[in-house]
C-alpha cells in the first residue's frame, strides 16, 4: 500500500511538471542596432586667380591656386614696383563644405610704411620715421570688394550684361553686388558676407549654402594723379575669412567676431618748429615709444622713453588742431619720469569714448596727433595746452606721423 501511494505521488509530480512545461505567453522583441550620434563638419576652402595690369591673354599673372585650405604661402596680392596708373584684380572663390554657414571677411593692416625717402618724394612729403604707419600708399589707392554674381544668361540681366558670368573678374555696376568701396583699410576691418543682421551679399537672403561656389572680386588701383608722395611706400595686410554654422545660430553677427588688433609703435620725438610746414625731427637719443592698439573697446598702450625731464610728471594727450588742441582733444594718461629722465609705463587700458581722430579736429582727414608734454603745460579740464612756446628739448611730439584708433564700442 505504501509503495502504491508513492507511485501515485510520483505520477502526480510528473503531471504537474508536464502541465507547467506546456504553458506559453504572448511576447515580441524589436531591436534597433548600431545607434550613432555623430557631429557634422564645416570646412571652408578657397581658390584664387589674380591679375596685374590685366594681360592680353587673360591668363592670371598675379597669383593662382586651386581649391584648398590656405597656409602662409598663399597671398592674394604680392606685387612690387607699383606706379601711378597700375591696377589689379583678384577673384576669390569660397566653398563651404557640408553645412550652411554665416561668413565674414577680415582685413588686418600690418604696414602702411614709408620705409625710405627719395629726393623727389621729399619735395612733397616728410622724411620717413620709425613708425610702420607713416606712409601714404593706402590712403592714395582705390579699393573695392564685390560679390561677382552677374550672369548674362539670366533673363533678368542678359539684355544689358551679355557675356557676363559669375567669377569673370569684372565688376558690372548694377548687376554685381558691391560689398565695400574706398581707400585701402588702415585699421582692422570686418565685413559681413552673410550674417543675422546683413543680407547675403551673393543672394540677398539667408546664409551661404553648403557645397555652393561663391565668387568675391577684389580690385585695387593707384590713380595716375597720385604723384611722388607714395614713392618707396609699402602697404601690407592680412586677409582672412571666417565661417560658422547657421543652424541653431540665428543671432550670429560678424561684429562679434574678435579681430586681433595690430599693435603699432609710434616714436614721439623732440622737434624744431617750422612755420607753415612739417616740423624738423631732432635726431638724438631723446625719444618716447608709444605702443598702442589700433582698435578695441579701450585704447591700450605702453610707454618707453629716455631723455625726458627728470622726476617730472608728463601728460600723454591727443592734440586736436587748431590751437590750443581741444577740438575735441583728450588727456590719455599721466606718467612720471625717474631721476634719470627715463619712462617705462606698463600696459594701460584707457577708456577714451572716442575714435582718434575725431571731428572737428583739423587733421581729421589725416589722423590724430599724439604728444607727451609736461603736465604743468596742460589743462585737464579744458583739454588745452596752456604753455607756448615749449621747451622743445623736453616736449615730445608725433614726429609728423598721425595715428588712427577705432573705439569698437562706439556705433
Amino acid at each position: 500500500m505504501k509503495k502504491a501511494l508513492i507511485s501515485l505521488l510520483t505520477i502526480g509530480g510528473v503531471a504537474v511538471i508536464a502541465f507547467a512545461a506546456s504553458q506559453a505567453f504572448f511576447s515580441d522583441t524589436e531591436t534597433s542596432k548600431g545607434n550613432v550620434l555623430e557631429a557634422g563638419a564645416i570646412d571652408l576652402k578657397v581658390d584664387y586667380e589674380g591679375y596685374y595690369n590685366k594681360p592680353v591673354d587673360n591668363n592670371p599673372n598675379a597669383g593662382f591656386w586651386t581649391l584648398k585650405d590656405l597656409t602662409s604661402a598663399e597671398k592674394f596680392f604680392d606685387l612690387k614696383d607699383l606706379k601711378p596708373g597700375d591696377y589689379g584684380e583678384g577673384t576669390i572663390s569660397l566653398h563651404v563644405y557640408n553645412n550652411d554657414a554665416w561668413g565674414c571677411v577680415n582685413v588686418i593692416p600690418t604696414h602702411n610704411d614709408d620705409f625710405s625717402s627719395t629726393e623727389p618724394e621729399l619735395e612733397v612729403d616728410v622724411a620717413n620715421t620709425d613708425s610702420l604707419f607713416d606712409g601714404e600708399l593706402a590712403q592714395n589707392m582705390k579699393f573695392k570688394i564685390w560679390a561677382d554674381v552677374c550672369d548674362g544668361k539670366n533673363p533678368l540681366t542678359n539684355g544689358n550684361f551679355t557675356g557676363a558670368e559669375p567669377g569673370d573678374n569684372i565688376y558690372q555696376a548694377g548687376c554685381d553686388r558691391l560689398l565695400t568701396e574706398g581707400i585701402g583699410p588702415i585699421t582692422p576691418t570686418t565685413w559681413a558676407i552673410a550674417d543675422s543682421t546683413h543680407p547675403n551679399v551673393f543672394t540677398g537672403v539667408g546664409p551661404l549654402v553648403g557645397s555652393n561656389d561663391y565668387f568675391l572680386g577684389v580690385a585695387w588701383e593707384i590713380p595716375v594723379t597720385v604723384g611722388n608722395i607714395i614713392q618707396t611706400d609699402k602697404y601690407q595686410a592680412d586677409i582672412s575669412f571666417y565661417v560658422v554654422q547657421s543652424r541653431n545660430n540665428d543671432t550670429f553677427k560678424c561684429s562679434d567676431v574678435s579681430v586681433e588688433p595690430k599693435k603699432n609703435t609710434l616714436r614721439l620725438e623732440n622737434e624744431v618748429e617750422v612755420q607753415g610746414g612739417p616740423w624738423t625731427v631732432v635726431v638724438d637719443n631723446k625719444y618716447v615709444d608709444l605702443t598702442y592698439n589700433s582698435s578695441g573697446p579701450t585704447f591700450d598702450y605702453t610707454l618707453v622713453g629716455q631723455g625726458l625731464a627728470p622726476s617730472t610728471e608728463y601728460a600723454l594727450i591727443y592734440y586736436a588742431d587748431g590751437w590750443p588742441g581741444n577740438n575735441p582733444g583728450a588727456l590719455i594718461g599721466k606718467h612720471t619720469t625717474d631721476a634719470g629722465g627715463t619712462l617705462n609705463v606698463a600696459l594701460v587700458n584707457k577708456e577714451l569714448n572716442m575714435d582718434l581722430p575725431t571731428l572737428p579736429d583739423g587733421n581729421f582727414a589725416i589722423g590724430a596727433k599724439i604728444w607727451l608734454i609736461p603736465s604743468s603745460a596742460y589743462n585737464d579740464a579744458t583739454k588745452s595746452v596752456i604753455v607756448w612756446p615749449p621747451d622743445f628739448n623736453t616736449w615730445f611730439f608725433e614726429g609728423n606721423v598721425y595715428i588712427h584708433y577705432d573705439d569698437t564700442e562706439i556705433p
